[in-house]
This record gives C-alpha cells, structure tokens and sequence, in this order.
C-alpha cells in the first residue's frame, strides 16, 4: 500500500520532531519533509507533492491563514489540517482557518511533560483525521447481534416532531453555517448540533454562528430548557433533562471533547 505522503509546517522544532516522529511510527503515513514557516513550506509543496499538510497557525514570516490562503490558490484540493494551541487565540484563529478552505483541525499536546502523552493524543486525535482526509478506511463497525435494521419508512404525516438532531465531523463548522443561517427565525421546535471539539471553541463557535443566523445560538449549560435558539453543550450527551418532554440540558455536563449545538424552538 502506498503511504500517505505528510509536510509538517510548525516554526517549533521541538513539534516538528515530535510530529514527524509519532507520523512516521505508522506504517501507513510518511513525512516527507518538515517547514518552519509558510514560505518555506510553499517552495516545499511545489517541490515534494506532499498528500497533506499540517499546518502551525502562529509562524514567523508568513503565519499560518497567510500560508493558507496562499495555498488554496494553487493547490485548492490538497488536504490541510490546523495544528493549533488549545487557547483561545488558538480557537479563534483555527476556526478563521475552516473558514477559509482548511480541510480540519487538531490541537497541539498541552504542557503534560510527558512525551508519551503528547504521543498518545497525536495518535488519537490527529492520524485517524489524516487517513479519513486521504481515502484510508478504517475498520467498519458492525452493530450488535439482534439488531434490527434502521426502518425506511417515512413518519406518518400526522406525528409531530419535538426536536431536530444534527451531527457532524470533518468539516463541521463550515456546514454548520450554511446550514443554521438559512433556518428561519420562527422555526418552531430545538435542534441538537452535535460537533467533535473542545469546550473553548465550541463557544467561539456558536458566536460566529450567532452572529450568521436567524435563529439565536448560544453555547448550552447545565439546567437550560431548550426553546427556539440554537445551543452548544460541552457535554457530548443529548439533553435528556428539563421540561416534561426532555428538551433540557443535562444537569451534571461531563467533561469532554465533543459538542453539541441546541437551536432550540417550541
């Protein structure tokens, strides 16, 4: 199988070792070469052909959304992940990236002082990114014995719909736009947007989208009845708490990574 051909853009040297190190450990990647600015990283694609990039935000001489705005002029297909800090700073410009044709995001190990750590997120968080964004499946999962099949049949005309759920990945943020600024402001019941991302951008999140949409959207907590107005939940858990029909926020939000936006109406 051929690997999957990587740049590492980072201005760090320490990240740059630590990222072409933990990449090339898995059979199926290769870095083919590392950068530390966007200008050098430009001159290195045209030479290399890389399969993907990954790319620092904050960088001498040409940062990061410069280099990539340079980028997707001549190379508007070629897969490019966000390695950023987990700040707000961090948050802000990563989702100016999305924005602006950045494939996704991953965020850069925090200061554990443990490598084995670090390694252990960039195997976790940034490798299954890279080989969904270049075509390599990964292993399909199989529902669990007596399950029956998702029926095909359409809701009688006649039920009524309490809440709407979206989920998304890869490309999330960006769909999320398009989808929540053409929903009407008297949509009449909540929506559930559930988003893979840390807690800190989910709130920058649903600003930007706030300030896109019809529809109110705001970052969900704990105890929050759902109404018409879209909401970010840190939890990762669909409400399941609050008014008699379950339209609420959980009351104990746990930890995690994954998101989840309410443009809640009715």
């Amino acid at each position: 199988m051929t690997s999957i051909r990587i740049l590492v853009v980072d201005d760090s040297v320490v990240i740059r070792k630590l990222l072409a190190d933990t990449l090339s450990q898995d059979p199926a990647l290769e870095v083919i070469g590392v950068a530390s600015d966007g200008r050098i990283a430009l001159a290195k694609i045209a030479l290399l052909k890389p399969d993907l990039v990954t790319l620092d935000v904050e960088m001498p001489v040409m940062n990061g959304l410069e280099t990539l705005v340079a980028l997707r002029k001549l190379y508007p297909k070629l897969p490019v992940i966000m390695f950023s800090t987990l700040t707000e700073r961090g948050a802000t410009a990563t989702l100016d990236a999305l924005s602006l044709g950045a494939s996704d995001y991953a965020t850069k190990p925090g200061n554990t002082g443990s490598p084995a750590v670090a390694i252990k997120g960039i195997r976790a968080e940034l490798i299954p990114k890279i080989k969904a964004l270049c075509g390599v499946a990964g292993l399909k999962l199989l529902p669990p014995a007596g399950t029956r099949p998702p029926s095909k049949g359409r809701p009688h005309s006649n039920s009524r719909i309490e809440i709407v759920a979206i989920g998304t990945s890869t490309g999330g943020p960006n769909a999320l736009a398009e989808v929540l600024s053409r929903i009407p402001s008297d949509f009449p019941v909540p929506i559930v947007v559930v988003q893979h991302m840390p807690p800190i951008f989910t709130r920058l999140l649903a600003e930007r989208l706030a300030s896109r949409s019809a529809i109110p959207v705001e970052e969900a907590a704990a105890g929050m009845v759902l109404s018409p107005r879209a909401r970010l939940d840190r939890s990762g858990k669909l409400p399941h708490e609050g008014d008699p029909h379950g339209h609420g926020v959980p009351s104990e939000p746990e930890s995690g990574t994954t998101g989840e936006f309410l443009p809640a109406g009715g």
